[in-house]
């Protein structure tokens, strides 16, 4: 890449800590793939990145399926006695 090319790029660092275990799986993938470690992270973070994204954007479902989950949006809010005790307690976080 020319030099012109490259300073164009803004370039962001990031520091990660890892484990033993997890820097010897990642040095290991990396291996396996034929690539540096830090092209090993960037891909793999970026895939992992761009598969969160779109799962939160959308979804599909069958005829079936989407039938199902349009009535059971339809349906009347059911009170549900465990989960509004559940959230009633404290959670550790909330100061005394």
């Amino acid at each position: 890449m020319p030099a012109t090319t490259a300073r164009k790029k803004r370039l962001q660092r990031f520091n990660v800590r890892a484990s033993d275990r997890e820097a010897r799986l990642i040095r290991l993938g990396a291996e396996r793939r034929g690539v540096n470690i830090t092209s090993f992270i960037l891909e793999s973070a970026c895939v992992r990145a761009e598969q969160e994204i779109a799962d939160t954007r959308s979804f599909k479902l069958s005829a079936k399926d989407w039938q199902k989950f349009s009535e059971a949006l339809d349906r009347p809010a059911q009170l549900k006695p465990r989960l509004k005790r559940l959230f009633s307690e404290s959670t550790g976080l909330e100061e005394s």
